[in-house]
């Protein structure tokens, strides 16, 4: 079985990553990496924290590599298949969880590939946690674990090959606004518009 078939069909919706960081832990460290786990976890209601590996290059500088380890909800079980035209696809009506299994894949597929020869440049793999309910296994994470000054986030549905150098985003805030009451016919311009200062 594919090491993607097997993360696809190992189960972790937001907050339930454990079962599959375990497994992502299990397969680096098969390789001879040291992995660390942050203490994010129970800050984000994440069922682990973000692991983080590296792998030391042929120079001093590095390069980091992230995919995150949770998927949106489902209710089954997943069952992935490898179709006719070598794609694979859920077997049923869930999720396939390629978001992002399939950079959780391509991330220990590079491990393997310096796991005997040292790349370029060092490589740091990192995983997190919570991506799905508002990037909180990222937001959470101390940015000087990281010793890379560049990292490459997978998780894009484009063509192979496309680089996205910004994205949308949003921000919540809470905000109280209060108007002046006037009498509308006697003393308008003693008044305020709450609404109008909102809008």
């Amino acid at each position: 079985m594919s090491r993607f078939v097997r993360l696809c069909e190992t189960a972790s919706p937001a907050g339930e990553e454990g079962e599959v960081a375990s497994l992502v832990r299990a397969e680096l460290e098969a390789l001879g990496l040291a992995v660390v786990e942050d203490d994010v976890a129970a800050r984000v209601g994440a069922g682990s924290g973000n692991l983080l590996a590296r792998i030391p290059g042929e120079r001093e500088d590095s390069v980091a590599f992230c995919s995150h380890l949770d998927t949106v909800p489902h209710d089954e079980p997943i069952e992935v298949v490898l179709d006719e035209a070598g794609i694979y696809r859920s077997a049923g009506d869930t999720i396939l969880g390629a978001d992002n299994k399939a950079a959780v894949a391509v991330l220990i597929e590079l491990a393997a590939r310096y796991s005997e020869s040292p790349p370029p440049v060092g490589v740091e793999l990192l995983f997190t946690v919570s991506e799905e309910v508002g990037l909180k296994g990222a937001a959470a994470m101390d940015p000087e674990l990281l010793e890379s000054g560049t990292v490459f986030v997978l998780d894009l549905a484009t063509e192979i090959g496309a680089v996205v150098t910004a994205a949308p985003t949003h921000h919540r805030f809470e905000a109280r606004i209060r108007g002046r009451e006037a009498h509308a016919g006697l003393s308008p311009e003693r008044g305020r518009s709450a609404i109008q200062a909102a809008a």
